[in-house]
C-alpha cells in the first residue's frame, strides 16, 4: 500500500499545459467505442465549437432523386435536378468533476505523480463518455421519429427464439435493407459473448455456403473470442451495455456512428487548497466542453430550453443532464432509416441453440 503521508500534495503541483488536453484525448482513446471506430473525432467541428452558443450545425447531402434519366435530344436542354442538403443539430455537453486530494494520495505517491493523476481521471471519463452514448442512444430509441426503426426486439411477444441467434442476427442487421453491409460491428454483453461461445458455432468454411460476387460467406457464427465477427461483423465486447431483468442489448454500428469534437477550456485543470475545511483539504477540479453526437439525429434545443425553463424559473439551462440526453422529446431523425448508421437488437442470454446443416440427400440409384 503506498504511504499516503509522502503523497504529493495537489495544491503544489505546477499543471503543465498538455495535462488537460492529454487527459481528454486519452479518455477517448482509451474507449472501447472510440476504439472500434464507433465513434470518429470530427476535427472540422471545432471551429463551431469555439465560435460561442450550445449547438453546432452538421450539414449532410440527401440521396439523390430516383428519377428516370433523360432521353438525349438535339431539340432540349437537360433538365437539372436539385442536390439537396439538409443539417442536423449536435448539442455542446459541459461537465465539471472535482476531487479531494485524499481520494488520490495513495495515486499520486508515485514517482511520476502527474501522469497517474491524468490516468486516473481520463478513466473516469472514459466511463463517462460510455454513459453519455449509451444514455443518447436511449434517447435516440425512445424518440417518435425512430419508433420501430433499426431495431428489432427478439423478445417481443410471439417470438419462440429470444436468444441471440443466427436468425435473429439477421434480423436486426438487414433492418437497414440492402445497406446491411454498412453495421461494421457489433457491441455485446459479455453475458452474450458467453453464450456466442458455448453455442460453438464455428463454421467459416464449411456447412452451407452463400455465395456473394464469386465471394463465400459463412453461413454460422464465430466468435470463440472477442474481435471475431459474425458474417463480417466484428464483435465488441462492453459490459457497460443495459442489462434489465434478464434482457440483454446490443447494438450494431456502422463506422463513425457517433462524432466528437473536444472544445480546449480556459482553467480545465485547477488545484487548490482550503485550510479551513475539514482542517486543510487539497483539491482537483477538471472541466470539459465537447459534443458526442449520433449521425443523423439531431437535438431539439427549443423543445429542452421550454422545459428547462418552466423547472428553472423561467430561466435557460446551460448544458443538458445526463437524464435529458436519454429524454426522447429532445431527439428528431433528420435523415432516412437507411442512412441511420446503427441498429438496437434486444435478446436473452438463454443458450442459443447449434445451427445444423441438413444432410445432403442420398443419390438415386443408377438404372
Amino acid at each position: 500500500m503506498a504511504d499516503v503521508t509522502t503523497a504529493t500534495k495537489l495544491a503544489d503541483m505546477q499543471i503543465p499545459e498538455w495535462w488537460a488536453p492529454y487527459t481528454a484525448q486519452r479518455s477517448v482513446e482509451q474507449d472501447q467505442f472510440f476504439q472500434s471506430g464507433v465513434i470518429t473525432a470530427r476535427p472540422e467541428l471545432a471551429a463551431q465549437l469555439s465560435g460561442g452558443g450550445y449547438l453546432v450545425n452538421m450539414p449532410f447531402y440527401k440521396p439523390l432523386a430516383d428519377v428516370d434519366p433523360q432521353i438525349p435530344d438535339d431539340n432540349k436542354d437537360i433538365e437539372l435536378n436539385t442536390i439537396n442538403t439538409s443539417s442536423s443539430q449536435a448539442r455542446k455537453f459541459g461537465m465539471d468533476q472535482g476531487w479531494s486530494a485524499t481520494d488520490l494520495s495513495a495515486e499520486l505517491a508515485g514517482s511520476d505523480p502527474l501522469t497517474a493523476m491524468s490516468n486516473s481521471v481520463s478513466d473516469y471519463w472514459r466511463h463517462i463518455n460510455e454513459k453519455i452514448l449509451l444514455g443518447t442512444l436511449d434517447g435516440v430509441y425512445s424518440s417518435t421519429s425512430m419508433k420501430n426503426k433499426n431495431q428489432f426486439d427478439a423478445t417481443a411477444e410471439g417470438q419462440t427464439d429470444n436468444t441471440f441467434s443466427l436468425s435473429n442476427f439477421n434480423n436486426a442487421r438487414f433492418q437497414l435493407g440492402d445497406r446491411f453491409r454498412d453495421l461494421t460491428m457489433v457491441v455485446v454483453h459479455s453475458d452474450i459473448l458467453k453464450q456466442l461461445q458455448n453455442a460453438n458455432i464455428v463454421d467459416p468454411k464449411t456447412g452451407n455456403v452463400i455465395m456473394v460476387n464469386g465471394t463465400q460467406l459463412p453461413t454460422q457464427i464465430s466468435a470463440p473470442n472477442p474481435g471475431d465477427s459474425i458474417k463480417g461483423v466484428k464483435i465488441v465486447v462492453d459490459d457497460t451495455l443495459p442489462v434489465k431483468n434478464g434482457v440483454y442489448t446490443s447494438y450494431l454500428f456502422s463506422t463513425g456512428a457517433f462524432g466528437w469534437s473536444e472544445l480546449p477550456v480556459d482553467r480545465a485543470v485547477e488545484t487548490g487548497r482550503e485550510a479551513l475545511r475539514f482542517h486543510g483539504t487539497d483539491y482537483l477540479v477538471n472541466r470539459r466542453r465537447f459534443i458526442l453526437a449520433p449521425a443523423g439525429m439531431s437535438w431539439n434545443e427549443s423543445v429542452f430550453q421550454a422545459d428547462a425553463m418552466r423547472n428553472n424559473n423561467g430561466k435557460p439551462v446551460a448544458y443538458p443532464s445526463m437524464a435529458d440526453m436519454a429524454n426522447g422529446k429532445y431527439w428528431t431523425r433528420v435523415a432516412d432509416e437507411k442512412l441511420i448508421p446503427f441498429v438496437k437488437f434486444t435478446t436473452t442470454d438463454e443458450a442459443i441453440k447449434k445451427a445444423t446443416t441438413p444432410a445432403a440427400p442420398n443419390p438415386e440409384p443408377a438404372k
